[in-house]
Parts: C-alpha cells; sequence; structure tokens
C-alpha cells in the first residue's frame, strides 16, 4: 500500500463506493454530452445517497443549490 491509498475493509462500503462513483461518471458524461443540470442533478443524489449510506444522512439541497450557483451546467 502506497502512502496515502485507502484501504476499504467493508464489503458494503466498497459497493457503495462503487456505485458512488458509477454515479459520478454519469454526471461527468452528462456534462460532457451537454445533459440539462435536472438530469445531473438526479445522479448527484444518487451518489450522496450512496455516500450517505456509509456516513449517515447527507443533505443534498445546499450541495446542489451549491454546485449550480458555481458552475453553469446544462445551458
Amino acid at each position: 500500500v502506497k502512502t496515502g491509498d485507502v484501504m476499504v475493509t467493508n464489503l458494503r462500503h466498497f459497493h457503495n463506493l462503487e456505485q458512488t462513483h458509477d454515479a459520478l461518471q454519469r454526471v461527468l458524461e452528462g456534462m460532457a454530452q451537454g445533459v440539462t443540470g435536472d438530469f445531473l442533478a438526479m445522479d448527484i443524489r444518487q451518489a450522496l445517497h450512496y455516500l450517505g449510506e456509509i456516513t449517515g444522512t447527507i443533505t443534498t439541497d445546499d450541495l446542489l443549490d451549491n454546485i449550480f450557483s458555481r458552475f453553469c451546467i446544462g445551458k
């Protein structure tokens, strides 16, 4: 293991991280294809859901407001 690497020992956490990665990959692909912000937000919410299963409840409204206020997505 290299310095800075993380080892996930909980199988459920590993699966949640994989699902988070997949959802964020869909966001990146959607941005490249010019998908509207509403559709991107669905995948962002999905990623947050999977992370929330590991860390506890995550509120998406403030996070999404912050993302969409800083970036021009879907225009």
